[in-house]
C-alpha cells in the first residue's frame, strides 16, 4: 500500500485555500509553517503556542490540527492564535492522519512539526532556515532537551552521520527539530497512516532511499516533555521500526534480532532507572552517544555532535 499524497488530502486543503490548482499558489505564502497536532492538550499547548509566537523569525504561520478536544483547547486556540494562523478541530484517523492534514493546510514552503508538549528555543526557526539555505539539504535537524517534572533531564544529540544506520533503525534525527522543504512531501508522499508511533522513521527512510539529504546543525535546539512515556507506546514503536526496516529491504530475521537486542537493552535499563538512576544515566551515556544527562539548569550540548544509538 502506497503512502498517501497531497492529492489524497485535497478536500482538506480546499477548506482553507479554495478549489483549483492555483488556489494555494495565490494564497499568502509565509516562508515557514509550524504544525501542531493536539488532543486534549490544554495543559501544555499554551507553552507551545507562546514559543512559536516568540520566534525571532517572523515570516511564519502556525497551523493547529485538533482531534476534537473537550478540555478547553478550543477556547485557547480561539483566544491566542493570530490572524495569519489556522486551526481545525475534528476527529482523525490517528497521528499520521493529523500530520497529513497539517501539511495539506500549510501555506509555507518550509514545514516543521511542533507537537503539543514541545516548545521552541527563541531563535530555533531562524537557525533552521539559515541552515537550510546554506546547506541546500532537504531538511535540517538538531538536538532536543528532554524535561521530566519541569526540569531538564537529558539532551539527545542529533546523529550527524545518520545515513550509516537509517536502514536498520531510527537514528537521532529528532523530529521535533526537523525543518523540511515542502517539496520533499510532494516528492515522496505524506506519512503512512498504518503507523501510529514510528511514522517519522518510515518517512525519513523513504526520503533517504529516494536520494534525500538531511543536515545536522549543532546550534539547533528544541525542547520536549518526557513525562508519561508508556511501556506500551515503546513496545509498539519498536515493533513498527522493525516492520518498517523490513518493508524497505532489511532482512526480516536480521531485523528481528536487532529489535530483540534493543528491547533487551531497554528492559535492563528500566530495571536500573528507578533504584539506581545515577548508574543508569552513566551506563546509557556510554553506550549511546546521543544521550547526554543534564542537571537542573543545564542545557549545554556535548562537544561531539555525532550521536549514535
Amino acid at each position: 500500500m502506497a503512502p498517501p499524497t497531497l492529492d489524497d488530502y485535497r478536500a482538506v486543503s480546499e477548506r482553507r485555500f479554495g478549489s483549483g490548482k492555483q488556489a494555494l499558489a495565490t494564497a499568502r505564502r509565509p516562508r515557514v509553517t509550524l504544525i501542531t497536532v493536539a488532543l486534549n492538550a490544554r495543559r501544555t499547548l499554551e507553552q507551545t503556542i507562546s514559543s512559536i509566537q516568540s520566534q525571532t523569525f517572523a515570516d511564519l504561520e502556525h497551523v493547529v490540527v485538533d482531534g476534537g478536544s473537550d478540555d478547553g483547547t478550543i477556547e485557547l486556540l480561539r483566544s491566542t492564535l493570530r490572524p495569519q494562523d489556522y486551526w481545525i478541530s475534528e476527529p482523525d484517523l490517528g497521528i499520521s492522519d493529523a500530520f497529513n492534514k497539517g501539511i495539506a493546510l500549510a501555506a509555507g514552503d518550509l514545514i516543521q512539526f511542533v507537537n503539543s508538549d514541545d516548545w521552541l528555543s527563541p531563535n530555533q526557526v531562524e537557525i533552521a532556515v539559515r541552515g537550510l539555505d546554506s546547506t541546500g539539504a532537504d531538511f535540517v535537524f538538531g538536538d532536543v532537551i528532554f524535561y521530566r517534572g519541569g526540569r531538564p533531564d537529558f539532551r539527545y544529540v542529533g546523529e550527524r552521520n545518520y545515513a550509516r544506520s537509517i536502514r536498520r533503525r531510527m537514528p537521532a534525527l529528532n523530529h521535533a527539530t526537523a525543518l523540511v522543504h515542502r517539496e520533499a512531501f510532494e516528492r515522496i508522499g505524506l506519512f503512512d497512516r498504518r503507523y501510529r508511533c514510528a511514522m517519522d522513521y518510515d518517512w525519513f527512510l523513504r526520503l533517504h532511499l529516494a536520494g534525500g539529504r538531511g543536515a545536522y546543525l549543532s546550534d539547533l535546539v528544541g525542547h520536549m516533555n518526557h513525562d508519561g512515556v508508556s511501556n506500551a507506546a515503546y513496545l509498539r514503536t519498536s515493533r513498527e521500526v522493525e516492520a518498517i526496516a523490513v518493508a524497505h529491504g532489511r532482512n526480516r530475521h536480521v531485523a528481528r534480532l536487532e529489535n530483540a537486542a534493543r528491547m533487551l537493552k531497554t528492559s535492563v535499563g528500566r530495571q536500573l532507572k528507578g533504584p539506581a538512576r545515577p548508574l543508569y544515566r552513566w551506563i546509557r551515556s556510554h553506550i549511546n552517544r546521543s544521550y547526554s544527562p543534564l542537571g537542573a539548569g543545564e542545557d549545554k550540548a556535548p562537544a561531539a555532535g555525532t550521536g549514535r544509538r
